[in-house]
């Protein structure tokens, strides 16, 4: 045990910074020790242009942000929304990694909301249950919205395909998904994801970048040569 933990230490020391990525297929998904998908991919790409290594760690949203903030070793978390609670206890990027557009509703086709084409209607609707992602951020503007909704939200650190399942199986009326990821978990679910429908809602709030959140053990010199390596690159 002891050499098992002498052997993980030499490894983080090897690297410039831990980051922190959760397996979210198209978004980001590892592979032979490198990041790829429309966020993961980008993000690689930019701290090997900065000449930073990383040792990737797959963990959910909330364990990312405890183990960030603890400042215990330079550490990101990719893909992030920006929001002020955050700011508060570490730093982002200058620039997004990847914008995201507006948040769709999964909903099941012969369910509750197949009549409901308006964000609005479905988060004021105190019938409705909304599967939501614990320690997740949607957006600063879909956030607000969310915080004075009067739907029944549920919100678990199960991973995307949990609450597709919960709305599949009727146990939640809808779950936010962007575009691309709730269309490739339809996909997923096979034939059984005939019986659900990724509504995009026209008075939805607008997509918002995504960046890279790290703690403050992270040098200024290196979020530095991330922010000049982004800026250069747009």
């Amino acid at each position: 045990m002891a050499l098992l933990t002498a052997c993980a230490a030499t490894r983080a020391a090897a690297a410039d910074l831990v980051l922190y990525y959760e397996e979210r297929p198209p978004l980001m998904s590892r592979q032979d020790n490198q990041l790829t998908g429309v966020q993961g991919a980008p993000a690689m790409a930019v701290l090997q242009r900065a000449g930073i290594t990383v040792e990737l760690r797959e963990a959910p949203v909330a364990r990312q942000m405890a183990m960030i903030t603890r400042n215990v070793e330079p550490a990101c978390a990719l893909g992030l929304y920006r929001t002020a609670e955050r700011e508060k206890v570490g730093k982002y990027s200058r620039l997004p990694v990847y914008s995201s557009p507006p948040q769709s509703l999964m909903i099941r086709r012969d369910g509750r909301l197949k009549d409901i084409h308006r964000f609005a209607t479905a988060v004021q609707s105190p019938t409705i249950t909304l599967a939501l992602r614990l320690g997740y951020s949607y957006g600063a503007e879909t956030d607000k919205a969310l915080a004075e909704s009067s739907a029944r939200i549920v919100r678990s650190s199960d991973h995307s395909m949990a609450r597709a399942r919960l709305v599949l199986m009727g146990i939640a009326d809808a779950a936010l998904f962007t575009e691309e990821e709730g269309e490739a978990l339809i996909k997923q679910l096979g034939e059984a994801g005939a019986a659900l429908e990724l509504r995009r809602l026209p008075d939805a709030p607008p997509g918002e970048g995504r960046f890279f959140f790290c703690n403050k053990a992270l040098p200024d010199r290196q979020m530095r040569a991330i922010d000049d390596v982004m800026a250069a690159s747009r």
